[in-house]
């Protein structure tokens, strides 16, 4: 029908046929939905159409609603100087509707990569398990983007349940998920002999079955979309490298990292990429550093937790220490369409660490 209205409407100078598709569509039963290229240009269609409908609806009510002629209609809609100003129109950035869910976003690592995927036009999902700092971050990042890129909810990356729940409100927000980051995660830096049953199941527990669980909910979204996606899995240097007190911490990245692969293996017929990023000592702003980890590899290197960031700047290849943004930048670099070819790999973010080097 809308072919046929520009067929029947276009003159010589008029600009080529725009998107044909619907914007707005209605599910008598269910309701209204709309579609544009972001959220804010679907929320206002809405509320474009409901306020036409209100129009219609006092027009009725004392006389009857009479359209535009549809060649008026059209003259308005392809206006040549409205077309001048949607060439003049910015492109969209890298990311633009693509929706985010990076697990562990209120703080740290995780909320670097959700600013670095919201600067670059994604929709995100901010998460946490603790809902203060859910809710401070998520007033943090709607004052940032607005509120039609950025949603949140509660997510405890070990409960099935939680998480499914954490996919619906994303799907609800925004239509659906393309990129998931595994990020959330604890550290403990213990010798073996020290180190305790409970402590073992938790870094298992929120490492690896996590990133399981998480990532099955998400390939299931994205195989139902049916045009690809990213899963991102945050693991560590220590996947690679075998250092002092850290049994349980290595062998649960190193167990992160495999699986990075198998699913790489088993998802290419489906474009869903899975890639890795491994980073090293990132101290600032990192939820890591105010537990207990940074005494324990203190202790492990001899030195004092105040010793910690020149020393592992001093090891690296760059001498540099290693900041969340940088964490970000490698996740943009996956997700952002220069490597869309690429699946399986692993990008270290460490400075440059001889021993962490992929053989």
């Amino acid at each position: 029908m809308y072919k046929d209205y520009y067929n029947a409407c276009k003159k010589s100078n008029s600009p080529a046929m725009r998107d044909p598709n619907p914007v707005v569509i209605l599910y008598p039963g269910v309701g209204m939905f709309t579609f544009a290229k972001d959220k804010t240009m679907a929320r206002l269609a809405s509320e474009y159409y409901v306020n036409a409908v209100n129009v219609m609806k006092g027009a009725e009510a004392v006389s009857e609603y009479t359209s535009l002629p549809h060649q008026e209609a059209f003259d308005i809609e392809y206006w040549l100087l409205e077309e001048a100003k949607l060439q003049r129109m910015p492109k969209p950035k890298a990311l633009s509707g693509r929706v985010a869910l990076i697990t562990g976003s209120a703080g740290g690592i995780g909320k670097a990569i959700a600013k670095k995927f919201a600067q670059e036009g994604a929709c995100v999902i901010i998460n946490d398990i603790n809902e203060e700092r859910l809710e401070e971050a998520t007033k943090d990042f709607v004052k940032s983007f607005g509120k039609d890129a950025v949603s949140s909810t509660l997510l405890n990356v070990t409960d099935e349940n939680s998480t499914e729940k954490a996919l619906d409100e994303a799907c609800l927000a925004f239509g659906g998920v393309d990129i998931v980051v595994n990020n959330a995660g604890i550290s403990i830096s213990k010798s073996i002999a020290e180190h305790t049953l409970e402590e073992w199941d938790r870094l298992y527990d929120i490492l690896v079955k996590g990133q399981f669980i998480v990532s099955k909910a998400g390939i299931e979204v994205m195989r139902k979309q049916g045009f690809g996606g990213d899963i991102v899995n945050i693991v560590s240097k220590n996947a690679v490298v075998a250092g002092p007190n850290n049994p349980g911490y290595g062998s649960a990245k190193a167990a992160q990292a495999h699986l990075t692969r198998l699913m790489a293996a088993e998802l290419g017929a489906d474009k869903i990429r899975v890639n890795t990023v491994n980073p090293d000592a990132v101290i600032s702003d990192s939820n890591i550093w105010s537990g207990g980890w940074a005494e324990g590899r203190a202790k492990a290197y001899g030195i004092t937790v105040e010793e910690l960031p020149a020393y592992y700047a001093k090891r690296t290849l760059l001498n540099e220490i290693i900041l969340p943004d940088d964490i970000a930048n490698a996740c943009f670099a996956f997700t952002g369409g220069l490597l869309n070819k690429s699946t399986g790999n692993a990008l270290n973010v460490d400075g440059g660490v001889a021993m962490g080097f992929y053989r």
